[in-house]
């Protein structure tokens, strides 16, 4: 399992072991096996050291660790304050994508990053924007569209140049591109970081996350670039359902992604 696969996980397991007392998980829990019983009246943001802070009722809300959720701006923080304002009855951490970003933001990316950086080198040798299909013409067409641009931008934004490859034979991308793109992920902040290493899997590109992060691209195109292949099957076969269920989750995905990069700015 990949070291960032396995942030992902252990980022959704690790809300299972929050800080505040709560009643015994409702029947209907969710897939994170966890959902603890609304228990405060208000909310609000409050400025702390080195950012701002959710209250619930006065309290700070804290990461599975038990470290105050600092934040890095007042923004941020109203967005992650309005997912705990709505919260009913119990509380759905699926539905609470920045809340899970900025747990992971605290507690995890000093542990994880130096694994992080040698993960995303391998994504950046197998980048799904460097190996357009051979066939047939139409998906080859819709491929360029959308990937060439995003290319071009990273070369001329970033000095980042990829090779596209539609041989079977591996080629393995400019050793100055992946020192360029280590080093930039190195030099992120830790909320930036957070939301790197989850659009990486989500949109399986180097390339497409770091246009999402930077603001090339929105969270609907950005995903929308990633499922060429996948929406031309669909089109050409015929959609499946459940399929489709996960196409909506990920997208609602890329598009908290979006929200949250967009806050740091």
């Amino acid at each position: 399992m990949t070291s960032i696969r396995k942030f992902c996980l252990k980022q959704n397991a690790q809300v299972t072991d929050m800080t505040y007392k709560a009643e015994a998980p409702d029947k209907k829990s969710d897939s994170l096996g966890f959902r603890p019983k609304r228990f405060w009246g208000g909310t609000a943001t409050s400025e702390v050291k080195d950012g701002f802070a959710v209250t619930l009722d006065g309290r700070p809300v804290k990461t599975p660790k038990g470290n105050v959720m600092v934040l890095p701006n007042a923004a941020l923080a109203s967005l992650v304050e309005a997912e705990w304002a709505s919260v009913g009855e119990y509380v759905d951490y699926e539905a609470m994508p920045l809340t899970r970003l900025g747990f992971a933001s605290v507690d995890r990316m000093g542990e994880v990053l130096d694994e992080t950086l040698a993960e995303v080198t391998r994504y950046s040798e197998t980048d799904l924007l460097c190996y357009p299909s051979e066939y047939p013409a139409a998906l080859q067409a819709r491929e360029a569209e959308a990937w060439m641009p995003v290319l071009v931008w990273a070369d001329a934004a970033l000095d980042l140049q990829f090779h596209q490859n539609q041989s079977i034979i591996h080629q393995p991308q400019p050793k100055e591109t992946i020192r360029r793109i280590q080093s930039l992920i190195a030099n992120a902040t830790s909320y930036e970081q957070a939301g790197i290493m989850l659009a990486i899997p989500l949109l399986g590109s180097v390339v497409l996350a770091i246009a999402l992060w930077r603001g090339h691209l929105t969270g609907d195109a950005a995903y929308q670039s990633s499922r060429i292949g996948e929406d031309f099957q669909s089109e050409t076969w015929g959609a499946d359902a459940e399929a489709a269920k996960r196409a909506a989750g990920m997208k609602a995905q890329a598009q908290s992604l979006d929200i949250w990069f967009r806050a740091l700015v």
